[in-house]
């Protein structure tokens, strides 16, 4: 299996990573942001992801908050046939973030470009959400009351 298949998308995001983890790290989070997730936040719970009409699952690998988590990934009607891992890294800059996502693991440039194309579009809606967190932190940090 050639190392090089893997997806790998960055972004700067305004706000603290301790107040954006969550986003990546819980079932509420991630459901701000996917179409619904079951996800149990320790080393070896279960992870299960709604994307349109797929489900993705697998089991929480490592879990460092508020900078890491990682998970395996499989599809539940289409086995990928390989255990692939996605893994979210937070790094602070300041007040902002540096937000990484990577899926390694593919068995084949097909499922490599697959999910190229999946993680741009829900790691698109992962900065959007992003961005509403870090302005409502803002507006709770300077103690005004969430409009």
């Amino acid at each position: 299996m050639p190392a090089d298949l893997r997806v790998e998308h960055q972004a700067e995001v305004p706000g603290r990573r301790e107040d954006l983890f969550a986003l990546v790290a819980t079932a509420d989070g991630l459901a701000r942001w996917l179409d619904a997730a079951e996800l149990a936040p320790s080393v070896g719970g279960a992870v299960r992801l709604t994307l349109r009409n797929a489900v993705a699952a697998g089991q929480v690998l490592a879990i460092d908050a508020p900078q890491h988590i990682s998970w395996t990934w499989d599809w539940e009607g289409e086995p990928l046939h390989v255990q692939t891992v996605v893994a979210f890294d937070l790094i602070d800059h300041a007040e902002r973030t540096h937000l990484t996502v990577r899926h390694v693991g593919f068995r084949s440039r097909a499922q490599q470009q697959l999910h190229d194309a999946l993680w741009r579009y829900w790691f698109a809606r992962l900065v959007r959400a992003t961005k509403a967190e870090a302005a409502l932190a803002a507006v709770q940090k300077a103690g005004r009351p969430r409009s």
